[in-house]
């Protein structure tokens, strides 16, 4: 129940460092005070960064993906912080508690036709409703239980935190459709030239 349409090639790959919803009940953050959302708009280096992400987490472009408008702040501290991703690298120091909202300009530059901008807190209480586990209990079959939860999951991506040459840089993803469904990790992304290809993963978790 865990594979995302189009993202089964990442369902065993990945860190459990993303919050499913930023400063939600439902997250993992250790510092609960609300993220600061940055007045400046996300550069084309990082909309690079994310369409990177997102082109390796859907192998197609299948079904609509309900994106989270803001990102998540990346965790410093703590058992989810990601240190095997940093090792070797010289990294820039990260700001604390700061994230970015997605514009509606940038979805034609992320490269993924069937995005869709959401609040992470109103389609938090969208995947409780259609959480597979409690669907299949009211007698819908498992594949359309399964269906219909991917098409109500809500997928969040981290900040990005840059080794000093911004040669390498390191962002999480989350794709949560209920209590037992969902995917998630760390990638390491490498620039050649002006593009941004993956290199690594770390680690990874699945429910």
């Amino acid at each position: 129940m865990s594979a995302p349409p189009g993202g089964r090639n990442l369902v065993s790959c990945g860190l459990f460092v993303l919050m499913l919803v930023a400063g939600g009940s439902h997250g993992l953050a250790s510092d609960e005070k609300k993220p600061i959302v940055s007045d400046k708009p996300l550069s084309a280096e990082q909309l690079a960064i994310y369409r990177a992400v997102l082109k390796r987490f859907l192998s197609d472009d299948s079904g609509g993906l309900n994106l989270s408008i803001q990102t998540v702040p990346v965790e410093t501290e703590g058992p989810f912080a990601g240190h095997d991703c940093v090792k070797g690298l010289d990294m820039e120091p990260v700001q604390p508690n700061i994230v970015h909202a997605f514009k509606n300009d940038d979805l034609s530059r992320l490269g993924v036709s069937s995005l869709r901008l959401v609040d992470p807190d109103q389609q938090g209480k969208e995947v409780k409703k259609n959480d597979p586990g409690k669907t299949i209990r009211k007698g819908v079959s498992v594949d359309d239980a399964v269906k219909n939860g991917f098409a109500h999951a809500l997928f969040s991506l981290s900040e990005i935190s840059f080794d000093k040459k911004h040669e390498h840089a390191i962002v999480s993803y989350s794709f949560w459709c209920g209590s037992l469904c969902g995917n998630g990790g760390s990638l390491v992304l490498v620039r050649k030239g002006e593009k941004w290809s993956f290199q690594t993963q770390c680690g990874g978790w699945i429910s």
